[in-house]
């Protein structure tokens, strides 16, 4: 692949929403994902939020990315999930962990 048009649009990340340009975004949003999806039985054999990162961003998006694909919000009329939140679930986690037993 040798198109520099291509490849400076690829190193812009524009072909990932907004929320998923920062790699420090991108890692909260792993981790939400992570906590929302993947806690309790049979974690273990889930992958962990790291490497959901990495295949999904470095891998995956960015080979769809140059082959003209590219992820957009859908257009369906439907009440979807928000976005999540890492720090909002993180203090939530820890406010649990912090109440005391038997309240």
């Amino acid at each position: 692949m040798n198109n520099a048009d291509l490849m400076t649009w690829l190193q812009s990340l524009e072909y990932l929403p907004e929320q998923l340009r920062d790699f420090h975004d991108q890692k909260d949003f792993f981790k939400s994902m992570h906590i929302l999806y993947q806690h309790g039985e049979g974690a273990e054999d889930k992958p962990n939020w790291r490497d959901g990162q990495i295949y999904t961003i470095d891998w995956f998006l960015w080979f769809m990315a140059s082959r003209g694909y590219t992820l957009q919000k859908s257009r369906k009329k439907i009440d979807f999930a928000d976005w999540p939140n890492y720090r909002e679930i993180e203090s939530k986690e820890l406010a649990a962990l912090n109440q005391p037993q038997g309240e």
